[in-house]
């Protein structure tokens, strides 16, 4: 299975939608690159810069005048920190000289919604603060007030700022259109490629985004996902020449003799990692990987030119696993019945065995990616059941737990489930139908109402009720001796009154790094599917209003059909971009995975 494109640089196109959106870059390794447009003021060309890049806006970062008055000189400060430029010499050129010796660029940034308010020599940010961007360039979203006094001075007879912010503070809007994100790919229990956002400009030159991409990779996975997760590229090894280069849609990457001792496992992986990870740069084709300016070789590779393509490397490290068909299970009167996915012709028919004569009262559905076990919650959610899709017969795996919430199998064959025992909540992996508890702190710090796994197997995704809260969230899996399940990162969906989330329902994974998440925006709206980024730096609602009172999301993964289950049993079929009136009657329902 091929990955899509990203979102912009993602993995999900996020056209056609009205899209809250808080994209962010800091080009701290970037050659050259696009621009963003300024404050105030036409848009001019910079002289002395690369071309142009299609669709993007060159603007004028001038250094301050003479006999500037404060505010001019705070909001040229923040033009000059929102456009990249090597180490930001003209940014510096606002600052006092002890200020400009102290500042660094590369500390992150904050991005910012608001403008300055001068009060004689005092200028002010009075605004909001919509996200923060880390020096790995990783993004997370935020939603507080902000308020910055620059400390303007007079140095040399001329108005400076004195105590500039550390890092960046960069205008939201000045990146909505200009900058993307991309992933970087690592590996996830030793199998599976998992993507790590970053933020990059949108640069001109595509070997340009392939340096800095490759550069990034080799610098690690982000601070929160490296303990799920590990890189086939050894900790030592670095690139031989600064730059990857890019002739004929073949990136050659030279990296030094630290990988050769890896052995033809390794190396695929490698492979794997840099393929998917480049081929995000428009017209990369294929990897040429050197060492000491010799063709290294990878399997998959061609036995002339040891050059890999990309669609060489083996779909079974995709970050979305293949799913065995797009059969759908829904519950029915009782009976588990299966439902073909088109719209038109739906044709419900009861499954064979105990499950299709409605003998069991069920709660929650989970099929396995393979499509051939089955798991089912009953009994007022207190036994967890499973069994082949087959026959239909399942057997007792759970019992004496309340609260079971609905069930997941994995792409590694385990089946997770999360229940209350002696009035606590507990998490549970089965394997070969033997149950492992996992070890999740996060199940302390509220109350988890419903979880769904990514397609990589590596992060969680969590709804939880914290006191009258309700928030979104990821954790990370980690399978070292023991599994356990930590590091919650909240996501901040309420950040926009008409657009944000602030009450949600459920959860389910669209594809590697997004979410389709079923909220609100206060406790009287009606709850509809949301589009979410898993750093909430993009939020979509549906394209259409709807009066579904929607209860429950269901996801294929590895595309982008969905359904949603109202509280009447009515259901609703979505492609991305339409919703359609689908099968009546249902209280829950499941596509495999």
């Amino acid at each position: 299975m091929t990955s899509r494109s990203p979102r912009s640089g993602s993995n999900r196109a996020w056209s056609g939608r009205r899209v809250l959106t808080v994209v962010v870059a800091v080009c701290l390794l970037v050659l050259s690159g696009c621009v963003v447009v300024p404050t105030s003021g036409p848009a001019v060309r910079i002289e002395g810069q690369a071309p142009p890049c299609q669709n993007c806006v060159n603007v004028e970062v001038a250094p301050p005048a003479i006999g500037d008055e404060p505010k001019q000189i705070v909001d040229g400060y923040l033009r000059a920190t929102s456009v990249y430029q090597p180490n930001y010499a003209t940014a510096k050129q606002y600052l006092t000289k002890a200020a400009a010796e102290a500042w660094s660029p590369e500390d992150g940034a904050r991005i910012y919604s608001g403008s300055t308010v001068a009060n004689r020599n005092t200028v002010v940010l009075d605004g909001r603060l919509d996200g923060a961007l880390g020096p790995d360039r990783t993004y997370t979203a935020r939603n507080q007030p902000l308020k910055v006094d620059f400390g303007v001075v007079k140095e040399d007879g001329e108005w400076r700022i004195s105590t500039p912010p550390n890092g960046l503070m960069i205008a939201a809007y000045a990146f909505s259109s200009f900058y993307r994100s991309y992933n970087l790919y690592f590996i996830g229990n030793g199998a599976t490629l998992v993507p790590d956002p970053i933020y990059l400009p949108n640069l001109p030159d595509q070997a340009n985004v392939a340096s800095v991409l490759m550069k990034a990779l080799l610098s690690g996975p982000s601070k929160w996902l490296q303990p799920a997760v590990a890189s086939t590229l050894p900790v030592d090894t670095s690139q031989s020449v600064g730059a990857v280069t890019v002739t004929d849609g073949i990136a050659q990457v030279p990296l030094s003799d630290a990988v050769l001792p890896l052995n033809d496992r390794q190396r695929g992986l490698l492979a794997a990692q840099v393929v998917y990870t480049l081929k995000q740069a428009t017209g990369v084709d294929g990897v040429l990987f050197t060492v000491n300016q010799k063709p290294f070789r990878v399997p998959g590779s061609d036995a002339n030119s040891l050059e890999v393509a990309v669609d060489e490397i083996s779909s079974d490290v995709d970050p979305v696993p293949f799913v065995a068909g797009d059969q759908l299970y829904a519950v029915r009167n009782r009976s588990v019945q299966l439902i073909a996915p088109t719209a038109d012709s739906p044709d419900p028919r009861p499954m064979s065995g105990a499950l299709g004569q409605g003998r069991y009262d069920v709660d929650s559905v989970a099929v396995s990616v393979a499509n051939t076990d089955i798991a089912v919650v009953t009994d007022d959610r207190t036994v967890l059941r499973t069994g082949l899709t087959t026959n239909g017969n399942p057997a007792t795996r759970l019992k004496g737990v309340s609260h079971l919430l609905r069930p997941q199998y994995t792409r590694y064959g385990e089946l997770w489930a999360l229940g209350v025992v002696g009035g606590r909540q507990r998490m549970w992996m089965f394997i070969g139908g033997k149950p492992v508890e996992v070890g999740a702190k996060i199940l302390t710090q509220g109350t988890v109402t419903a979880f769904r796994i990514s397609p990589d197997g590596t992060r969680m995704a969590l709804v939880r009720t914290v006191g009258t809260r309700t928030e979104l969230g990821l954790a990370r899996i980690t399978r070292a001796d023991k599994v356990s399940v930590d590091g919650f990162r909240r996501l901040e969906t309420a950040r926009d009154k008409t657009l944000g989330i602030s009450i949600i329902k459920d959860v389910g994974w669209s594809d590697a790094t997004d979410l389709l998440v079923l909220g609100g925006s206060n406790p009287e709206a009606s709850l509809l599917p949301y589009q979410v980024s898993e750093d909430a730096s993009q939020i979509s609602p549906p394209t259409e209003p709807n009066n579904w009172d929607a209860v429950e999301v269901t996801t294929l993964m590895g595309s982008e059909t969905s359904v949603v289950i109202g509280r009447t049993g009515q259901t609703y079929k979505g492609d991305g971009a339409t919703w359609l009136p689908f099968v009546a009657g249902c209280s829950t329902m499941a596509f495999p995975g």
